[in-house]
C-alpha cells in the first residue's frame, strides 16, 4: 500500500476520496485565482507608483513656471490614472486590465521618447510591465 500511495502525484494525494474524472489541469492548485505574495506586492508598487505620478503631475502643472504645455500633462496625468484603473482591474483578474497597463505603458513610452529622446525612458517603462508579465505567465488562465 505505501508503494501505491508513494506514487501518486501529490495534488491527488491531497485530494484523495475526489472523483478522479473530475481532476484535470485546470481546477488543480496550479491555476487557483490566488495572487501570491510577488504579484501582490508588484501589483501594489504599480499602483502606488500610478498615484505618486498622479500627484506629481498635479504638481507640476500648478507651478507657474513649469515649461511643460498644458496637453502634455493631461495626457500624461489620462495615463497615470489609466495605470490606476490597469491595477486594480489586474488584481480581479480582469484581462483588460492586464491589457489596459501594457497600452498605457506603450503610449507613455511614446510620450516619453518623444519630449526628452532619451532611451532611457524606454527601460524606465517596460521593466515594470515586464516584471508583471513574468509574475503572471502561470496565473494568466485564472484571468477572464
Amino acid at each position: 500500500m505505501w508503494a501505491r500511495w508513494s506514487k501518486m502525484p501529490l495534488v491527488r494525494r491531497q485530494r484523495i476520496g475526489e472523483d478522479p474524472r473530475k481532476m484535470t489541469k485546470r481546477n488543480t492548485g496550479a491555476s487557483r485565482k490566488e495572487h501570491g505574495g510577488w504579484l501582490s506586492a508588484w501589483l501594489i508598487f504599480i499602483g502606488l507608483q500610478g498615484i505618486l505620478y498622479t500627484f506629481l503631475i498635479l504638481y507640476l502643472r500648478g507651478r507657474r513656471q513649469d515649461p511643460s504645455p498644458a496637453w502634455l500633462l493631461v495626457i500624461l496625468f489620462s495615463l497615470s490614472l489609466a495605470d490606476i484603473v490597469a491595477v486594480i482591474a489586474t488584481w480581479k483578474w480582469k484581462k483588460w486590465g492586464v491589457q489596459l497597463y501594457a497600452l498605457s505603458t506603450f503610449i507613455g513610452i511614446a510620450v516619453g521618447l518623444v519630449f526628452t529622446g532619451s532611451q532611457l525612458i524606454v527601460f524606465h517603462d517596460i521593466v515594470p510591465l515586464a516584471i508583471l508579465g513574468y509574475l503572471i505567465k502561470d496565473k494568466w488562465r485564472c484571468f477572464a
